[in-house]
């Protein structure tokens, strides 16, 4: 069974919706839900294991996904991890992109609390800073940039704020777009 070192639970997730992501998600998501609840990981808590359920919901009308989309974890920054049968998929809203991030399931669990995946991979270094700054955002807020990055603001960690995820979320996609496919620079023209 999947193991986080370190994990401060929100709350557990009940049995009905366990019950009802079982075959919709690889077996070691469906068994940290069934272990752990949501909550953040590890000692910093830039990940966070979500409920699926209060993440659909809070989602609903900000980003259209495929109705088989199964949002699993998200960082302090943001950063959404859905489950989009058969691989992961990172919509990074403070980039307004979307990639494949392909991870072995059965070792995500592992992967996530490797520092060269935070740190490389997910882009935690801003959270960091932030946190020695303002302390860990709880489960239902993260750290923004302000003015938005997309509006012009600027990636220096000192410009990060403490704020309602969701709501967060939301304004970014009402006022910079719904996230789309990292283009290369190849693709510009």
């Amino acid at each position: 069974m999947p193991t986080f070192a370190q994990f401060s639970q929100a709350t557990p997730l009940d049995p009905a919706a366990l019950e009802r992501y079982a075959g919709r998600v690889p077996a070691p998501v469906l068994a940290a839900w069934t272990e752990h609840g949501s909550g953040l990981v590890g000692q910093d808590g830039y990940v966070r294991l979500l409920d699926p359920d209060h993440a659909l919901r809070m989602l609903d009308g900000v980003i259209g996904m495929p109705e088989t989309a199964v949002p699993v974890f998200i960082t302090g920054m943001g950063d959404l991890l859905l489950w989009i049968e058969p691989v992961f998929h990172l919509v990074r809203f403070r980039w307004g992109t979307i990639e494949a991030f392909s991870a072995d399931p059965d070792r995500l669990i592992a992967d996530l609390q490797r520092p060269e995946v935070l740190d490389d991979l997910l882009e935690r270094r801003p959270y960091t800073e932030a946190v020695a700054r303002l302390g860990i955002p709880g489960i239902d807020q993260c750290f923004g940039y302000v003015p938005l990055l997309g509006l012009g603001g600027s990636t220096d960690s000192t410009h990060l704020d403490l704020g309602g995820l969701w709501e967060h979320l939301a304004l970014i996609v009402h006022l910079t777009g719904i996230p789309g496919p990292r283009r290369s620079p190849d693709d510009a023209g």
